[in-house]
């Protein structure tokens, strides 16, 4: 559930975010608010079938349990990733 500190900020849940590999600004728990990552496919799962999964699109640190910036179910540790709770769009750049 997300607080009113989250919804004030812009914040949705997940299960809203686009999985069409847009990037969007996501809550990490432990890792701060201003996540950028996207839906991306071209993963391969433990059974070697195609998969989806958030991953980090720029060139930020992700939580240590992100497989190179992957959030995997379990990750090369057998250690579960952090899930993301919220996303919001990602500000309007400004082209000056």
């Amino acid at each position: 559930m997300l607080s009113d500190e989250m919804k004030a900020a812009g914040f949705r849940p997940m299960s809203e975010a686009p999985r069409d590999g847009t990037d969007i600004q996501a809550i990490i728990p432990g890792h701060g608010w201003d996540n950028v990552i996207a839906w991306v496919s071209g993963y391969m799962d433990e059974d070697g079938q195609d998969c989806c999964t958030w991953a980090f699109t720029t060139d930020q640190e992700p939580p240590a349990c992100w497989t190179d910036g992957v959030c995997w179910e379990s990750n090369e540790d057998e250690v579960p990733s952090i899930q993301p709770i919220a996303w919001k769009p990602l500000p309007e750049q400004r082209h000056d």
